[in-house]
C-alpha cells in the first residue's frame, strides 16, 4: 500500500506543469511523523501490557484527492483520502484507513432547494482504557452515513426544512461489540430569516437507533439488540452583530427512551452557543460551548461473570478555545483549548456508581506554505483527565507531529 501511495504521489508530481491553472480538480499527498508519550491512554502509573509500548512514534503517508464544481444553480463535490499508517514499537496498530465524502447541493427556479451528503470512513480506533479497558488488538471502526435535508420557502423570509438520514458504526474487535450501532432519523421545522445573515428555527428531531450486539443473551446464548428512540425540540438562533461577528445558538429538550438498559434514560436540557470573531483579517476567534448526552454500554472483562453489562449514562459540559493567526502571508500560528466536565451515572450489578471527570486538552500549531500549492506544519499537544470516582482514571498524554502537504489544482 505504501509503495503504491508513494508512486502515485510521484506521478502527480511528475505531471504538476498540467495543473497550472486552477480547476475544479485536486490532487495531492500527505507525509506525517508523530510522537505520542502516551499512545494507549492509560491511566497515570499504569505499564503497558508484555509486547506493547506505551510510547510510540507512527509515520503515515496519504493520498487525497477531490471535485468541487457548479453546475448551473447545483454544485456537484467529493474528497477522498487513502493513508497507510505504520507503528514503530506496536506494530499490531499498522493500519490503513480511507475517508469518503460527496454532495450535492440543489436549487430549483422556484423555491425548492437542498443538500444531500454521503460519507464512509475507517479508521483506527481509539484508545478507551477507563471504560472497556486495553484492546491489545487492532481495532478499526468504520463509520457509513447519508443526510437528505430540502427547503421550500413560503414567503421570502419564511421556510419550511425537512431532513432525512441514516449513520451506522461497527468494529473489527469483538471487544467493541456492545458499541455496534445503527440510527436513522428524520427531522421538520420552520425557519424565519429577517436578514440575509439572521435566522431563527424551530425543530422537531426524532431519531429510532439500535445496538445489535448489545448484551450477551444468559439464556439462549448469542445477543439481546437494544433499541432506543430520541425526540428533540431544537430552538435555534444565528445571529451576525457585524461583518466580523457571528453568534449560533440552540437550545433543545430531550427524550432519550431505552427498551432494556433503562440506566441509560435522559430527559433534559442540552445546547450550544458558538462564536466566531474576526477582528482584523490577519486574526481569527471560535468559541464553542456545549452540553451533550452520551450513553455508553459494554461487557465487563470478567473470566468470574462474562456475561455482566455495565450501563453508563452521561453529560458532559464543554468548552473549547481556538485562535488562528496570520504572521505573514505564508506563516500562520494557532491555538487551541478544549475544557470539559462529565457526570457519569453507572449502574454495575445492581449498584449505581457515580462519577465525575474533569479534563483539558491545549495545542499549540506553526504552518508554513512556501508556495500555494506546499504546506508544512508542525504541533504540540497535551491532554488531562482527572475522576473523582471508580469510573475513570486520571490520565496525562502529549504529542508532538508535523507534517508536509501538496495540493494541486
Amino acid at each position: 500500500m505504501a509503495r503504491w501511495l508513494t508512486t502515485c504521489l510521484l506521478a502527480t508530481l511528475a505531471g504538476s506543469p498540467a495543473w497550472a491553472q486552477t480547476s475544479p480538480y485536486y490532487v495531492g499527498g500527505i507525509a506525517s511523523v508523530t510522537r505520542e508519550d502516551n499512545l494507549l491512554r492509560l491511566g497515570d502509573g499504569q505499564a503497558a501490557p508484555s509486547g506493547l509500548s506505551k510510547s510510540d512514534t507512527i509515520s503515515s503517508l496519504a493520498l487525497t484527492g477531490g471535485v468541487d464544481q457548479p453546475i448551473g444553480r447545483q454544485r456537484v463535490f467529493g474528497n477522498v483520502t487513502l493513508r497507510e499508517s505504520r507503528f514503530a514499537e506496536n506494530d499490531v496498530y499498522d493500519n490503513r484507513s480511507y475517508a469518503l465524502n460527496a454532495g450535492l447541493d440543489f436549487a430549483t427556479v422556484e423555491r425548492v432547494s437542498g443538500n444531500l451528503r454521503l460519507g464512509a470512513t475507517r479508521r483506527l480506533a481509539q484508545f478507551n482504557t477507563d471504560t472497556l479497558g486495553l484492546v491489545t488488538e487492532k481495532n478499526e471502526e468504520s463509520t457509513r452515513r447519508i443526510d437528505a435535508t430540502v427547503r421550500v420557502g413560503v414567503v421570502t423570509r419564511w421556510s419550511f426544512e425537512a431532513g432525512a438520514g441514516h449513520r451506522s458504526i461497527d468494529y473489527s474487535s469483538d471487544a467493541y461489540a456492545s458499541r455496534v450501532f445503527n440510527q436513522d432519523h428524520a427531522s421538520l421545522g420552520i425557519r424565519y430569516r429577517p436578514q440575509a445573515a439572521s435566522s431563527f428555527a424551530l425543530t422537531l428531531r426524532d431519531a429510532r437507533g439500535r445496538y445489535p450486539r448489545s448484551r450477551i443473551d444468559p439464556v439462549n446464548g448469542g445477543y439481546d439488540e437494544e433499541r432506543f428512540d430520541r425526540r428533540d425540540l431544537d430552538l435555534e438562533a444565528t445571529l451576525q452583530p457585524s461583518a466580523a461577528s457571528r453568534l449560533l445558538a440552540r437550545l433543545s429538550y430531550g427524550d432519550i427512551d431505552y427498551e432494556l438498559l433503562d440506566a441509560r434514560d435522559f430527559r433534559g436540557v442540552t445546547g450550544l452557543l458558538s462564536w466566531d470573531w474576526r477582528p482584523t483579517a490577519k486574526l481569527a476567534f471560535d468559541t464553542r460551548l456545549t452540553r451533550d448526552p452520551s450513553q455508553d454500554a459494554y461487557f465487563a472483562d470478567s473470566e468470574l461473570e462474562p456475561e455482566r453489562t455495565v450501563e453508563y449514562s452521561r453529560i458532559t459540559d464543554a468548552l473549547r478555545l481556538g485562535v488562528n493567526y496570520l504572521a505573514t502571508s505564508k506563516v500562520s500560528l494557532s491555538a487551541r483549548l478544549a475544557l470539559w466536565r462529565r457526570s457519569t451515572i453507572a449502574n454495575d450489578a445492581g449498584v449505581t456508581l457515580r462519577d465525575t471527570e474533569r479534563g483539558n486538552a491545549a495545542t499549540l500549531g506553526l504552518s508554513w506554505s512556501p508556495t500555494r500549492t506546499l504546506l508544512v506544519g508542525c504541533e504540540i499537544s497535551r491532554e488531562r483527565r482527572r475522576g473523582d470516582g471508580v469510573l475513570s482514571q486520571d490520565m496525562t498524554a502529549k504529542s508532538a507531529s508535523c507534517q508536509t502537504r501538496l495540493t494541486l489544482q
